[in-house]
């Protein structure tokens, strides 16, 4: 299968992988709110890398907007597991295990982003 040569895309699975298995002795009163939600944000991120992928002849335009979505949507991960993490939900090293995918994909984020941006392309902020 092609995605065996993405490297975000199998960082972001086992981060999913991850997920599945430390969710799945949560408490039910978070397992069916806070976990499922992170599991899904998850899967949303792997839909819209999918969706980047796949737009090859977009404009780079389109492409930048796409993983500008993945950035957001990943800041909004990172704060649900943080929470997560605050609520002494998962163990040290289960927090540590999730903690270490989410740097390293960050990190890809951020290199990809930058990649499509160029000094022509650059959005301005307000």
């Amino acid at each position: 299968m092609f995605y065996q040569n993405m490297p975000l895309y199998l960082k972001l699975v086992t981060l999913l992988k991850t997920e599945y298995v430390i969710f799945n002795n949560l408490p039910k009163a978070y397992k069916f709110s806070l976990g499922q939600e992170i599991v899904d944000r998850t899967w949303h991120l792997i839909d819209l890398f999918l969706l980047a992928q796949m737009s090859n002849g977009a404009s780079k335009r389109c492409k930048l907007d796409i993983v500008q979505d993945i950035n957001t949507k990943f800041e909004q991960l990172k704060l649900r597991l943080r929470f997560l993490t605050e609520l002494k939900l998962v163990s040290l090293g289960q927090a540590t295990a999730i903690t270490q995918e989410v740097v390293e994909i960050g990190k890809m984020i951020g290199s990809w982003h930058k990649n499509l941006e160029t000094p022509s392309s650059k959005i301005k902020r307000n």
